[in-house]
């Protein structure tokens, strides 16, 4: 309950990753000397994780607690982040602090991928 209002609030946590299977894919290249396409690898991994968390997020704001339905934001204004509520991501500034992600992860078992495969 929120002490000011006496209403309800809630939190919503997710994991998101795309780079299951891409550290031996990373070290095959590092391995045979393949600095770029070890580079690329990565990159794309970690491109792939920010846009698919990015429509996660939109999903939940307008399907899934749909409170913000009518929300119609261009690249520049998601960027900025205009639209309501926050998505803050351990590691990242808004909250540079790593270690969160042991207790997020613990709270979601989200070390039991295989599961979702």
């Amino acid at each position: 309950m929120l002490k000011s209002s006496w209403s309800k609030d809630y939190i919503g946590t997710f994991a998101c990753t795309t780079g299951i299977g891409s550290k031996e894919l990373v070290k095959k290249y590092e391995d045979d000397h393949d600095d770029y396409n070890a580079i690329m690898v990565k990159a794309l991994a970690d491109r792939l994780a920010e846009a698919f968390t990015e429509l996660l997020h939109e999903k939940i704001r307008k399907e899934i607690w749909g409170y913000s339905s009518d929300e119609k934001l261009n690249s520049e204004e998601l960027i900025s982040e205009k639209y309501k509520g926050i998505r803050p991501a351990p590691g990242y500034p808004a909250q540079p602090d790593h270690t969160e992600k042991i207790q997020l992860f613990k709270l979601l078992n989200a070390q039991r991928t295989q599961e979702f495969l």
